[in-house]
């Protein structure tokens, strides 16, 4: 089947990569040893000089290299693989508040960080909480597979960059996976454009039990935008709870299309991944990239850990921006 050039034509774009063609030196970037000298030297004047974590300016701080470090990063996130993985942070040297303000400073210097939760958290813990995954618990608090999605996919405005840092890997599995949601709408275009054309349609999503009594607990929002540039609101849970919450069939032609795309986002020749090990700090676009991770099995006595920011330079800095 031809292409519809109704679609953008994503065949020669950067972004648009496809699994094991996506070379290592393109989203594994080496944290230079000038770099941990200033973040060191930033902790020392913390130290002496207390901040709550909020008042942490990396502007009132000397961390030019680690500007120039996150700037480049920024680069291949907005023009390039949209993953990055900066190689490391020596998170073994500090207490967890001082890894905390570390986390913090370099998030600041990628994005404004802005709020995750509905109760107003912008820094959270991503780890099992023991609590299985099920419509109204969001996946970062339970140890389930996540096949590569948006975070945040159901809110007004989700955040347009995802950064984690590993504090502690899992005992077993937990291993990080990626893929190029241009990628797959490039194959769409090509293998099934009048799938693609539903994808650019409203799809009912549950809001994870983050909505005001009296709201609706679910919205609707295309999976695909064009315009200014290609967004994608992909989620392999939140879109099917959704129906059922509405109540509406999920049914005919919407089904297909998510269940095409699905069958692509869920196809790991096209992934790239890693296992990310303490002080790796991983950092998606998630306008374009999905991420996700496999299940896991922890050590109870010292169980994953990862720290999160999310970051938006648009609207507020509220949960719903």
């Amino acid at each position: 089947m031809s292409a519809d050039p109704t679609f953008p034509d994503f065949s020669r774009d950067p972004r648009a990569w496809v699994g094991a063609a996506l070379p290592e030196d393109a989203w594994r970037m080496r944290v230079p040893a000038g770099c941990v000298e200033e973040l060191e030297e930033a902790v020392r004047d913390i130290e002496r000089n207390p901040l709550p974590l909020l008042l942490l300016d990396p502007d009132e701080y000397r961390l030019e290299q680690c500007r120039r470090l996150v700037g480049e990063a920024r680069r291949r996130l907005d023009a390039g693989p949209g993953v990055v993985l900066l190689d490391r942070i020596p998170v073994e040297r500090w207490t967890r508040p001082r890894v905390e303000g570390v986390f913090w400073l370099l998030g600041c210097l990628l994005a404004r960080p802005v709020v995750q939760t509905f109760d107003g958290k912008i820094l959270v813990e991503v780890t099992d909480t023991g609590v299985p995954k099920r419509i109204g618990v969001r996946g970062f608090r339970t140890n389930a597979p996540q096949p590569p999605h948006v975070d945040n996919s159901f809110n007004h405005r989700p955040p347009d960059y995802v950064s984690l840092l590993s504090l502690a890997p899992a005992k077993e599995g937990g291993v990080s996976h990626f893929i190029s949601f241009l990628a797959v709408h490039e194959r769409l275009r090509v293998e099934r454009p009048d799938l693609l054309e539903r994808l650019y349609e409203p799809f009912y999503q549950d809001r994870q039990g983050d909505f005001w009594p009296g709201e609706p607990q679910t919205v609707r929002y295309p999976v695909y935008r064009s315009a200014p540039d290609l967004r994608c609101r992909y989620t392999h849970f939140t879109i099917p709870a959704g129906y059922v919450t509405a109540g509406e069939p999920f049914t005919g032609r919407t089904r297909a299309a998510f269940e095409a795309m699905t069958a692509l986002v869920q196809d790991p020749s096209l992934y790239c991944r890693f296992l990310m090990q303490p002080g790796e700090f991983q950092i998606v676009n998630n306008r374009y990239c999905g991420h996700g991770r496999t299940a896991y099995v922890d050590d109870p006595e010292r169980p994953r850990v990862l720290l999160r920011l999310w970051h938006r330079n648009t609207g507020r800095r509220s949960y719903d921006g």
